[in-house]
């Protein structure tokens, strides 16, 4: 399977995490909600919600750092899901990097790659406290999953395009022995039609006679003519 670190997510995909985000955010009643994808040691912001009051952008990043607190970081990191209903009451939120933009409520899932790896987070922001209580958070599981199934869908196209690059294909005016109908190849050395082409693609040669061949071969022999 290609390098899951790069792979690289076609623009249709990107539209589709970005309706999940929007009908995550419709369904929740918040702000924000986010596709978030783990880019070596940074966060980025794939698909967020739109809208005029929609607080984050398209490729925003959030840096992981040590002793940087962020919501999104400790979902990647721990790849578990997390629910803060108020960040204010809490020791260790209270003084995080989302609280200090706004978001006093919090509620991540991580994303995986089909292999496993960590891909990324699907999380809901909100400025007032929120349990998050009812289906959201299992429709953010959902949500996660359906990703990840995008995702094993866009590495076997990526497989298959990387094999494709593979398969080599004749083109152009190949010169060829008017008489032997021997090939000449780049380097200049004639070659068999059959070895020139086994070289160059995936055929493979069994060998016979044609019926013109035959007769001319054979076709004076008595044994040929009783068959």
């Amino acid at each position: 399977m290609p390098d899951t670190n790069k792979l690289r997510i076609p623009n249709i995909a990107v539209l589709k995490w970005g309706n999940i985000a929007n009908l995550l955010a419709q369904l929740a009643g918040v702000p924000a909600a986010t596709i978030n994808i783990l880019e070596e040691d940074n966060i980025r912001v794939i698909a967020p919600n739109q809208g005029p009051d929609a607080p984050f952008k398209a490729d925003d990043i959030v840096k992981m750092k040590t002793g940087l607190k962020t919501y999104c970081s400790a979902v990647i990191e721990s790849r578990e899901k997390l629910v803060i209903a108020d960040a204010t009451k809490s020791d260790f939120w209270k003084d995080s990097e989302g609280t200090k933009a706004g978001f006093i409520a919090y509620a991540g899932v991580p994303i995986f790659h089909p292999n496993g790896d960590i891909f990324g987070s699907v999380c809901v922001f909100d400025r007032k406290p929120n349990g998050f209580e009812g289906p959201i958070i299992r429709l953010m599981e959902e949500f996660s999953e359906i990703i990840t199934g995008h995702l094993d869908l866009i590495g076997k196209n990526t497989q298959l395009e990387e094999m494709l690059k593979d398969v080599r294909t004749l083109q152009g005016l190949i010169p060829i022995c008017a008489q032997c109908k021997k090939i000449r190849d780049d380097k200049g050395f004639w070659q068999k039609v059959e070895t020139y082409l086994e070289e160059r693609s995936n055929a493979r040669f069994t060998h016979g006679l044609c019926e013109d061949c035959m007769q001319k071969l054979y076709g004076k022999e008595k044994w040929f003519k009783n068959i």
